[in-house]
């Protein structure tokens, strides 16, 4: 009855370093693959990960603006030429710029953006200029 129950320890040991085994690759192989991904996003100048608190209560200046988006070559330096608004930002590749009397913005992209692009314009558009 003991050599059973010490074969069968063994087996259970054998198994149960082999699950710890194939776990340890599986964690490997996750770090390594998000270590890759993390390094692939912080090329991309136009991907932001950081963290971003939208604009609360009196702090948001434009309430329920309506929101254009054009695609542009020159997507940085248009807004500075557009006339008739009440200001602009820049956010690397991209510009917004709007009117408080409206409220509208216009978000300004080349056609290559991303989704953290837009986001942060369009946060820039809801504080119309202001910290």
């Amino acid at each position: 009855m003991n050599m059973f129950r010490v074969g069968l320890g063994n087996k259970l040991n054998m198994s149960m370093n082999a699950v710890l085994w194939n776990m340890s690759r599986l964690w490997l192989a996750l770090a390594l693959s998000f270590g890759g991904h993390l390094m692939a996003q912080t090329t991309d100048s136009l991907l932001d990960f950081s963290l971003v608190m939208p604009p609360q209560g009196e702090k948001i200046k434009l309430v329920q603006p309506e929101v254009s988006w054009l695609v542009r070559a020159d997507a940085s330096q248009y807004c500075e030429k557009v006339t008739g608004h009440d200001g602009f930002s820049v956010w690397r590749e991209g510009c917004v710029y709007w009117s408080k009397s409206k409220p509208s913005c216009t978000i300004v992209t080349t056609s290559q953006t991303t989704h953290s692009q837009m986001g942060r314009l369009f946060l820039y558009c809801l504080h119309a200029g202001e910290p």
